[in-house]
This record gives C-alpha cells, sequence and structure tokens, in this order.
C-alpha cells in the first residue's frame, strides 16, 4: 500500500512501563525489550532497502494505546495500521486489545491486520 501511495511507513513502538509492579522486573524486561526493539529496527531497515519505500521507526514509552493515538493525531498520519494476536474469550478479556483501544480513541481510519 505504501509503495503504491507513495506513502512513508512510521513504525511506533510502545514500552509500557505500567505494567510491571516490581522494579527489578521491569528493569529486566527493557533491558530484553531493548535487545527486540534493535532487532525490530535492523529488520525494518532491511524492508525498506528491498520494498524501496520510506520507513522511520520511533520508540515511545506508555501505554500502548495512548502511545499511538497520541503519535497519530500529533503527526496527522493518514492511517494507523495496527496487528493482532487474535486473543478470544477470557485472554482477551484480561489482556485487553490494543486495537480495539486505538479504534475507539481515535478519529484517524484504523486498519487492523490478523
Amino acid at each position: 500500500m505504501a509503495k503504491h501511495h507513495s506513502s512513508k511507513v512510521v513504525v511506533v513502538e510502545a514500552l509500557d512501563p505500567g505494567e510491571y509492579v516490581i522494579e527489578a522486573y521491569y528493569k529486566e524486561d527493557l533491558r530484553k525489550k531493548r535487545e527486540v526493539i534493535s532487532l525490530h529496527t535492523e529488520e525494518i531497515k532491511r524492508m525498506a532497502i528491498e520494498s524501496g519505500i520510506s520507513i522511520e521507526y520511533k520508540v515511545a514509552t506508555g501505554p500502548p494505546e495512548e502511545v499511538i493515538t497520541k503519535f497519530a493525531e500529533e503527526e496527522d498520519v493518514d492511517l494507523i495500521v495496527l496487528g493482532t494476536r487474535g486473543h478470544k474469550g477470557f485472554k482477551k478479556l484480561i489482556l485487553g486489545s490494543v486495537s480495539s483501544a486505538v479504534a475507539e480513541r481515535t478519529k484517524k481510519p484504523v486498519l487492523v491486520v490478523k
């Protein structure tokens, strides 16, 4: 889609510090998440080169639905594209759905990919 419309893609990854009660767990998990972010960044750079599209990668701290919604509004994006893990039943009730929360919060169009 981005190539067809000559669009720039901005990937936003949110680190949610609020999901941890004990600081030691948060610090260890944050270290692991930074490693994953580094791998994501390299993969995104590779994909951008291969596909010939402009991709930018941003990391922000906060609940994902808030980070994504705020970014979309501030940057006046044309479309928010989100993935879903497809949780159902009890897992969905407990874990919630970032894609649902973003869709409810934003005035921007949202495309959810499963």
